[in-house]
């Protein structure tokens, strides 16, 4: 008798658009064998997963869709709260608690109240205190904005469900609003010296500083930018304004997990950001937001190479020195209207490299 060896693998289609092209770009459920296309599952996956990884059948049936999750949020608004860390244990409510605050940005309020309650344009003096919040009050065209949140409660909290849901989707295990270091790898703040870097990381203008030093306690109060994540089947995640956010606002800082780029080698993320290159991946610095990290991970990045990509972008990355330590923060490059999608232009600065050099630096 002839003995037949059946190979599951080597007729391999995807479940879900039937076809067997791009195979190495095919996933293998661990449990049933079935083959899914890298950007036919949802939501997308960019690498091919390090670890063991299940279809939505083996994995517990129907999986629940973003919008699903963002409904399930809104109707229990308190477990966004949970997830964000975030003050009030309703979001809507710090649209009520400032809401004198917030009035004075809307279309309707007399510009004769703005400048009592704001004081005249400044260059020395960027922020004003405005109730509990600070806000941003200069002509000064290099400075950076910080955000003015959304004021209608329900569309504040709405957006900040999307951010949650977002999160929860893509697996994130915890929120964060700082860098958190791989200590069991043997990374420390220590690694992050911006003495260390090929490049020189300049610092920002001690004006600039002051700026995002209040951005930072603005977010410990609540302030989000007023945007929200919106998932498309096609492209997967993107980010879109609510409202006109002027050139140079602050969008977010870019933080995560931050490991050295030999460590990274085996991540299946999609979203990894340079924060210090010494030259040596032993050393070098990334931004892994998979675990850990907040909604920067979710604005497209667009390759600036092509002239049609880079009219698209009108977000800018910005690494500087804060402390001695590498940072880097998100702002827009243009102003950006209600309805317009966020994109970052993720090669900014490689301008006039070669190909080989721009893939050195990821």
């Amino acid at each position: 008798l002839h003995s037949v060896v059946w190979d599951p693998y080597k007729v391999l289609i995807c479940e879900r658009c039937k076809s067997g092209k791009d195979e190495t770009r095919i996933l293998i459920c661990d449990e049933c064998n079935s083959g899914y296309h890298t950007y036919c599952v949802r939501p997308v996956i960019v690498n091919i997963p390090s670890e063991q990884w299940l279809c939505i059948q083996c994995a517990g049936g129907k999986q629940a869709t973003f919008a699903d999750t963002v409904d399930e949020l809104m109707q229990e608004p308190s477990k966004i709260s949970s997830f964000l860390s975030f003050p009030f244990s309703d979001p809507s409510y710090f649209c009520i608690f400032h809401k004198e605050s917030l009035d004075i940005f809307s279309p309707t309020a007399a510009h004769s109240k703005k400048l009592a309650a704001l004081g005249p344009l400044s260059d020395t003096k960027p922020t004003r205190k405005l109730g509990a919040l600070h806000v941003s009050r200069t002509r000064n065209r290099l400075l950076w904005i910080l955000p003015v949140p959304l004021s209608e409660p329900n569309h504040f909290c709405q957006t900040l469900a999307t951010m949650v849901a977002a999160m929860k989707y893509c697996g994130m295990e915890t929120y964060c609003e700082n860098l958190v270091y791989d200590t069991k790898k043997g990374v420390t703040e220590l690694m992050n010296n911006t003495d260390l870097d090929l490049e020189t990381v300049g610092p920002l203008s001690k004006i600039n500083l002051g700026v995002f030093a209040r951005y930072k306690e603005n977010l410990q109060a609540g302030v989000y930018p007023p945007i929200r994540i919106v998932n498309d089947d096609n492209i997967g995640f993107t980010v879109e304004a609510m409202a006109c956010m002027p050139r140079h606002t602050i969008i977010t800082e870019y933080v995560g997990e931050v490991t050295t780029i030999e460590n990274s080698y085996d991540t299946s993320s999609d979203s990894l950001m340079t924060l210090l290159d010494t030259g040596d991946p032993k050393t070098s610095l990334i931004i892994d937001p998979t675990k850990q990290g907040n909604i920067a991970r979710f604005l497209n990045g667009i390759n600036n190479r092509s002239y049609i990509s880079r009219r698209k972008a009108n977000v800018r990355s910005r690494r500087f020195s804060y402390e001695g330590v590498c940072r880097v923060v998100l702002f827009t490059s243009k102003q950006v209207d209600p309805g317009d999608m966020l994109h970052y232009d993720y090669n900014a600065g490689n301008e006039g490299k070669s190909v080989a050099e721009w893939a050195e630096t990821g």
